[in-house]
């Protein structure tokens, strides 16, 4: 539920645990920054939430017998603001979120018998001016199958003298010393406030994994019943700016591309991260929320893309028959192009494609760019049954890409590109029936142009939000989504209504 929480365990990311850094952000795939307005403004819910748990939190009567006087403590109430959340990290692998300033007043009934008995109230309040914080350490277990986060433990610290005891006796004579004993009550009191604290963030954990979860498999289902990942290792980053208690906060992922395969394996990503984004390109959002990809992320895409598919075979009867090119020696595309293959008539031709080599991806304000995308093809000609290779081509292509982002719903939006442009070059590598013409392969790879798709990506936020604003940039080698993110009206939230006590 609230996205304080869920920024801070995107710490421990997967496998590897690299801890918060100040403005200091490593190479990544993909960024994922929420604005530190939407973090303060999540606190605010947050600490609502944690009072409203306090004052809700029944206080059990309390007898018992001190030093030959029994007691008996009943009608407790309480009231409780924090304020000035925070977060930080106390020491590798322990967070903190916390108030900064705690003020409190409780106050509850008392019988008390000695030779005589006396009835009357107790109040433990803190002094105005006095400082009283509490901070709650954070357990958090990021694996690649499940994720843990545990409030382990509250605790509140005061200024010396920050609380005070208050006892007023109905009695016309009252002689009992009631501090003391109720002094013990304060101290269970204490102990109440941190439990409830820890209590009442762990109520919220379940809901938190949604907040800020980039996508951890990609919504296409690849030939073969292979599928995609996100590789989420990484690590937190506080905002270069620091000047609130709430910086903005960004997830730095390694965002390369998983492929596991319909045996269960999973093949990585042949590349790594290299650009590193300047921390103005990182921060300067003004939205809520912000999710930036570098070339990496792109160029993973295409090598599990490729992956999936490659080594790849291509035979006669795979062809379409609309098909303006079929696999035949006497077809007449190949009898142009390598006039050898008139002495092999009415043969079937086999392509065996190999593995690319990933292209490299720019991007710049226009849009994205492929670079040096290379793929080598045999073409085996079939001969009765004798088949042999008649010549190896290596294709040589640079591309263009234009992306548009569109809103499926007030939840769900799609990023969609298209091809604009394609500059291929053909390189005849050998040949066993005399010359070839490669250009005619450049003209059959711009044919294709038209029909080539790319695959969308659909990115649903998270189910207690809609969203707005939403807006597309490319900027030196970064492609940015902003959104901003509202809160339904229907959300199904853990809510505490306040409690409104009248103190005497």
């Amino acid at each position: 539920m609230k996205m304080i929480i869920k920024a801070l365990f995107l710490l421990s990311l997967i496998l590897n645990v690299a801890f918060s850094q100040t403005g200091n952000y490593p190479a990544a795939g993909l960024y994922v920054g929420i604005s530190s307005t939407f973090l303060a403004n999540e606190g605010n819910a947050l600490t609502e939430y944690a009072e409203n748990k306090i004052e809700n939190t029944p206080f059990n009567d309390i007898s018992g017998n001190s030093g030959g006087v029994s007691y008996n403590f009943h009608g407790f109430k309480v009231a409780i603001t924090l304020d000035g959340i925070f977060y930080n990290e106390l020491n590798e692998g322990v967070f903190q979120i916390g108030w900064d300033t705690v003020s409190f007043n409780l106050q509850w009934n008392y019988h008390i018998c000695d030779h005589v008995c006396e009835d009357g109230t107790v109040t433990v309040f803190t002094q105005q001016g006095s400082t009283v914080s509490v901070a709650t350490n954070l357990d958090v277990v990021f694996n690649t199958t499940s994720t843990t986060i545990t409030a382990v433990s509250s605790e509140m610290t005061f200024d010396q003298g920050a609380v005070s005891l208050k006892v007023h006796c109905y009695n016309t004579i009252c002689i009992i010393p009631v501090s003391k004993i109720a002094n013990e009550v304060a101290s269970q009191f204490v102990t109440q406030v941190q439990n409830g604290i820890t209590n009442g963030i762990n109520e919220n954990t379940p809901t938190i994994e949604a907040l800020l979860n980039p996508i951890r498999q990609l919504p296409e289902q690849l030939p073969g019943g292979n599928s995609l990942w996100v590789n989420l290792e990484g690590q937190l980053v506080e905002s270069s700016d620091t000047s609130t208690y709430t910086p903005t906060l960004t997830a730095a992922f390694n965002g390369g591309i998983i492929l596991e395969n319909s045996d269960g394996n999973f093949i990585y990503p042949t590349q790594n991260p290299t650009f590193v984004p300047t921390a103005s390109q990182l921060e300067s959002f003004t939205s809520d929320y912000c999710i930036s990809a570098t070339g990496f992320f792109f160029e993973s895409v295409l090598d599990a893309g490729f992956a999936s598919v490659f080594p790849l075979t291509i035979t006669p009867s795979e062809v379409p028959a609309a098909s303006p090119v079929q696999l035949n020696t006497s077809d007449g595309f190949f009898s142009s192009v390598a006039p050898g293959l008139a002495s092999y008539p009415n043969q079937p031709i086999q392509v065996n494609l190999y593995s690319p080599v990933t292209p490299i991806v720019s991007m710049n304000s226009t849009g994205i760019a492929l670079l040096n995308f290379e793929l080598s093809a045999d073409f085996v000609v079939i001969n009765d049954g004798n088949p042999f290779t008649a010549f190896s081509t290596q294709f040589l292509i640079d591309a263009e890409l234009g992306s548009k982002i569109y809103t499926l719903s007030s939840t769900q939006f799609s990023l969609n590109s298209t091809l604009i442009s394609m500059y291929p070059n053909a390189t005849i590598l050998s040949s066993t029936i005399g010359s070839v013409d490669p250009s005619g392969f450049v003209q059959l790879m711009q044919m294709f142009q038209a029909v080539i798709k790319i695959p969308s990506f659909a990115y649903t936020v998270p189910s207690t939000y809609s969203l707005s604003n939403l807006n597309l940039s490319f900027n030196n080698q970064l492609m940015q989504i902003t959104l901003d993110l509202i809160k339904q009206s229907n959300e199904k939230e853990l809510k505490i209504s306040k409690n409104i006590f009248h103190f005497n």
